[in-house]
Parts: structure tokens; C-alpha cells; sequence
């Protein structure tokens, strides 16, 4: 029996649920150990900040083109933009997040 629910095939134009982010790809790398675990959970929880520091429009990008594995342009139609904005948002969004990962990376 999985643990995980289906993420559906088809989603909707409602706003990003922040909470509901799809941790499966950081649950497969943590291992036993109590100190890689307690790693993990640091790693989970910067995410989960750099996550709420996007608008939500390049949060629904990021969501669209990692999360759902949207092309570009699929993406770009499914938020009624042009694909030059699109890749704006994806770019921004990204940007964000690599700045936050390269600021704990410099603190530890």
C-alpha cells in the first residue's frame, strides 16, 4: 500500500497549496542515521522557508514545471502567460531559491 497519494493528472488554475509541497524526493534520500535525519529535517525545513519567500505566480510556475513536470510552454498556457513571462517567473523562482540554499551553505 503506497504512503503517498496520487498526484493527480490534471490540475487546476486554483492558487498553489504551500503546504501540501511534495516532499517524496527528500524522503527518499534520508537515511537511519539520527544525524542524517536531523540534517534531513533542516534541508525540509529551509525549502519549506524559500518556498514561502515566492509570489505565487512563480510558485505556481516552479510548481507547474518540477512538481507536474510541465513544459514550458504547457506551463506558460495552463497560467494564460506568454512563454517569455513564463520563463521569467521560472528564473526568478529559481533564483530565489538557489540564494537561499547558497546562504545556509555559507553559514555552516
Amino acid at each position: 500500500m503506497a504512503i503517498y497519494q496520487k498526484i493527480p493528472d490534471s490540475i487546476t488554475n486554483a492558487p498553489p497549496e504551500r503546504t501540501n509541497f511534495d516532499e517524496r524526493f527528500v524522503s527518499l534520500l534520508i537515511p537511519q542515521d539520527a544525524q542524517d535525519r536531523l540534517e534531513a529535517q533542516e534541508l525540509r525545513q529551509l525549502v519549506h522557508r524559500a518556498l514561502q519567500e515566492l509570489t505565487d505566480d512563480e510558485m505556481r510556475t516552479i510548481e507547474l514545471r518540477y512538481q507536474h513536470k510541465q513544459s514550458p510552454g504547457q506551463a506558460a498556457s495552463r497560467m494564460a502567460i506568454s512563454r517569455e513571462k513564463m520563463a521569467a517567473l521560472e528564473e526568478s523562482g529559481l533564483q530565489k531559491l538557489r540564494s537561499s540554499l547558497e546562504d545556509w551553505h555559507q553559514g555552516r
